[in-house]
């Protein structure tokens, strides 16, 4: 007998209903065979022989078949793999004649006992054939900790990230943080004033009404604007918003000093990923103009300057930028 094919594995996906699964590797008894069922979550459980599935075919250069006890569910996938124990049971009396069908069977064994192993190499981390890295090692687990470089990178450690530096905390807004260690500091952080921070501590709605002094909600825009979004709002007088040297806040007062064109252009220093509320109050300006650069709306308002106020929203994401809605308030 010879072994011709180096296959030594089979895996299959279950439906619910499916039972037989044909093996097309050669095995020489049922106990060389592992078989595991692999659940919806990953995890990988051994079945047993007898108990779970029997198997047909031992001996078979065309291989055999496996029985479950309990078809595979759908999400769940069976995996067979030839995993002979390695002994070498073959004996050899002296001076009796040259047993070649057992020595042929013993060499068989021992190819399948190195098939297994390479199975199990294949699905190992190894160096480059071109590598001269030798004498690399696994540390012991240690919780919390990664597994790095050491400093002359020659082999493995566990690493505290933090200690490496890899992240600083606490990470600032720029980089998707808070900048803060505390929840106070973060809302303040975030552009939440005083009662910003109120009102994001309220559980309701009604709670939130309460906090927020109405002597401010019937003031001008200006302190409704203090009271939703921080201490203070920026302020620009500019005929065109890319002339901010820099764009300080997420929401702006503008109001425009030209009897012209206002435009939004091209350019704006939008510091930060995030939304932004333009309060753009034309006065006597005659056209509102909008930079080619931004992202349209499906639908929106053409902005009118003989509204009392123009309400433009801005997204930046990605690097695009994008006008979400235009309002037109009446004076």
């Amino acid at each position: 007998m010879t072994l011709s094919s180096t296959k030594s594995t089979d895996s299959f996906e279950g439906n619910g209903s499916t039972t037989l699964f044909q093996i097309d590797f050669m095995f020489l008894r049922d106990e060389d065979v592992e078989v595991l069922l692999r659940d919806e979550a990953g995890a990988e459980h051994v079945q047993a022989l007898g108990t779970d599935y029997q198997l047909t075919g031992a001996g078979s250069q065309a291989g055999g078949a496996c029985v479950m006890t309990v078809a595979p569910a759908e999400g769940q996938s069976l995996h067979l793999r030839r995993n002979p124990a390695m002994v070498q049971e073959t004996d050899y009396p002296e001076n009796d004649a040259f047993p070649a069908a057992s020595h042929e069977a013993a060499l068989d064994y021992l190819t399948m006992i190195c098939q297994s192993l390479s199975e199990r190499l294949d699905r190992t981390i190894t160096f480059r054939v071109s590598s001269a890295v030798g004498g690399v090692t696994l540390p012991e687990p240690d919780a919390d900790r990664v597994l790095a470089w050491n400093a002359a990178g020659d082999n493995l450690e566990n690493k505290d990230v933090l200690a490496a530096g890899g992240i600083l905390v606490p990470l600032s807004v720029n980089q998707g943080g808070t900048g803060a260690d505390n929840v106070t500091e973060a809302l303040f952080n975030l552009g939440f004033g005083a009662a910003g921070a109120a009102i994001a501590s309220c559980e309701s709605g009604d709670e939130a009404a309460a906090v927020i002094n109405p002597d401010i909600l019937k003031a001008d825009t200006a302190d409704l604007l203090q009271a939703v979004y921080g201490d203070e709002a920026q302020v620009s007088i500019a005929n065109n918003l890319n002339l901010e040297p820099s764009i300080a806040r997420n929401h702006i007062l503008w109001s425009p000093d030209t009897t012209g064109s206002v435009r939004l252009g091209n350019g704006v220093p939008w510091p930060y990923d995030g939304t932004y509320v333009i309060h753009l109050y034309p006065g006597t300006a005659t056209e509102i103009l909008l930079g080619s650069e931004y992202k349209l709306p499906l639908s929106y308002e053409d902005p009118n300057p003989s509204a009392g106020e123009i309400r433009i929203v801005v997204e930046k994401f990605n690097g695009r930028v994008s006008i979400i809605s235009i309002q037109n308030m009446e004076a």
